[in-house]
């Protein structure tokens, strides 16, 4: 369970939520409302009973976000939820104690105006788990996906209906595709660590309960379901009263915290769930029309999912394609260059040596190589440490490399000691050039190297021998020297 540092250290009195606590009052949330229909009291009654709850729920909720660390993030969902709550109370007082019917009032621009507070929470929840196309496409497909039924039950017959004005056709399309997008960005923010956080999870419950609760009100506006005027009430008030199971939970610690996620995570099982929901509401949509016999023109839902779903797709797949072909060289990268000092290794070594074997035979030029090792590196590690001497190999190839004429090509062989190849120029460029490498090696150290030409007829393993039985040589001979197979050749003699 992660702590603030506050927390941590004095946990008595900085308390951080409790788990039995948190399941206790998800179960009596529950419960309450799964009881609704037992009721001894009137629709009216129990709509009363619903707002209070859910006022006092949100209260305590505010309460304990108060003693919390928690982000602006949450600050802006648990405001959006507030206005919901708020939203509930005018609409108690229009339909109950004024008397006045399904139709636009001051309510509904409220439940209106939380959708803002509610999205931007959720974006900037989103941010904490890092910005990715492919979880953007994904929410995309699911919100397109659910559109089409939507469109198709209930915005497509209430534009035919009867005395169902602009102004109540606009409030239905609104809260569908609202409630949709709310639930989308939900799922865009669903990553391999957060689909297993109870009090996420607990939260995109109590967004897909607002969502159904939206839908089944449209009902109700458009005269479908008489009994879709209960349901609504019941899910409104999860949807309002869960935030409070999510915030006592320890877990919510774990939403409010940045996550560093890898474009090349796998898709989490709770986002793979979405998108196929989202893929195939189409052929729902359609089979579900001709079974009830729908007189609507539901075919334009469906052919509209049908363009834009395989559009979203195509997108998602070319992503995907880009991510393995960028993985194709990160690990090609990775298979050629030593991954402490970003050198090349034995692999690329081998490359760069067959291309210069070419090279010579072509040009009748003639290869030099050298074998370089630190000086008493192992004395070294042992007196600062073995992460001081992983630093000294980074800064000793990056000062070296530095200096490398083009063509040239220094690669780590093996622990401290590097391989260095120079296609052109005989011994007398690999002496100076190693020469100026020893002035710039690091931390006051010096290097021992063995040079030799290369004749690249023969093997190219015969000439490193014979180069590191020269660097043992300079090692022999009191180290921090460069020695040749011919001294003579030295062109500082």
């Amino acid at each position: 369970m992660p702590l603030t540092s506050a927390a941590s250290q004095s946990p008595a009195r900085h308390p951080v939520g409790s788990r039995r606590l948190a399941w206790c009052l998800l179960w009596v949330i529950i419960g309450l409302a799964a009881l609704f229909p037992w009721w001894p009291l009137t629709s009216d009654q129990r709509w009363g009973v619903y707002c209070a709850s859910e006022t006092a729920a949100i209260t305590l909720a505010w309460l304990i976000t108060a003693r919390r660390h928690a982000p602006v993030a949450w600050w802006l969902l648990l405001g959006g939820v507030t206005l919901n709550v708020i939203a509930d109370l005018l609409y108690y007082r229009e339909t109950v104690i004024i008397g006045m019917g399904a139709e636009a009032s001051f309510s509904d621009v409220v439940y209106l105006a939380a959708y803002l507070p509610l999205a931007a929470g959720l974006v900037m929840l989103g941010r904490r788990v890092g910005r990715s196309t492919g979880a953007l496409l994904d929410a995309s497909i699911f919100a397109v996906g659910l559109a089409v039924p939507v469109v198709a039950f209930h915005i497509l017959p209430a534009s035919h209906a009867t005395g169902f004005g602009v102004d109540g056709l606009m409030l239905l399309g609104i809260y569908a595709l609202g409630s949709i997008l709310m639930f989308a960005l939900f799922i865009h923010q669903v990553t391999a660590r957060r689909g297993h956080n109870p009090a996420f999870l607990v939260l995109g419950f109590a967004l897909l309960m607002g969502a159904i609760g939206d839908s089944l009100w449209n009902l109700e506006m458009m005269g479908t379901s008489s009994m879709a005027g209960e349901l609504p009430k019941m899910l409104w008030f999860l949807s309002r009263s869960l935030p409070l199971v999510v915030i006592l939970h320890p877990a919510a610690q774990q939403i409010w915290d940045y996550e560093a996620v890898s474009p090349t995570s796998p898709v989490p099982r709770l986002r793979l769930v979405a998108l196929t929901l989202g893929l195939l509401m189409p052929a729902a949509t359609l089979l579900l029309s001709l079974l009830a016999q729908s007189p609507h023109p539901y075919w334009i839902a469906v052919a509209g999912g049908g363009v834009l779903l395989p559009v979203l797709v195509l997108m998602r797949m070319d992503g995907l394609l880009l991510q393995l072909r960028t993985q194709a060289r990160q690990l090609d990268t990775l298979s050629h260059f030593d991954d402490l000092t970003g050198a090349p290794n034995r692999r690329q070594w081998k490359r760069a040596v067959a291309e210069a074997a070419t090279h010579a035979r072509s040009n009748g030029t003639v290869p030099t190589m050298a074998l370089l090792d630190l000086d008493h590196f192992k004395e070294f590690n042992d007196a600062n440490g073995h992460h001081d001497g992983d630093d000294l190999l980074r800064e000793a190839y990056a000062a070296w490399s530095a200096l490398l004429p083009p063509g040239c090509l220094l690669s780590r062989y093996g622990g401290e000691e590097f391989a260095l190849l120079i296609p052109r120029g005989g011994t007398l460029q690999a002496v100076q050039l190693l020469t100026a490498m020893q002035q710039v090696t690091p931390r006051g150290q010096t290097f021992s190297a063995g040079v030799t030409p290369w004749d690249p007829a023969t093997e190219p393993d015969i000439a490193l021998d014979r180069a590191d039985a020269l660097l043992y040589q300079a090692k022999q001979a009191g180290r921090n020297r460069v020695q040749l197979a011919n001294p003579a050749d030295d062109p500082r003699h």
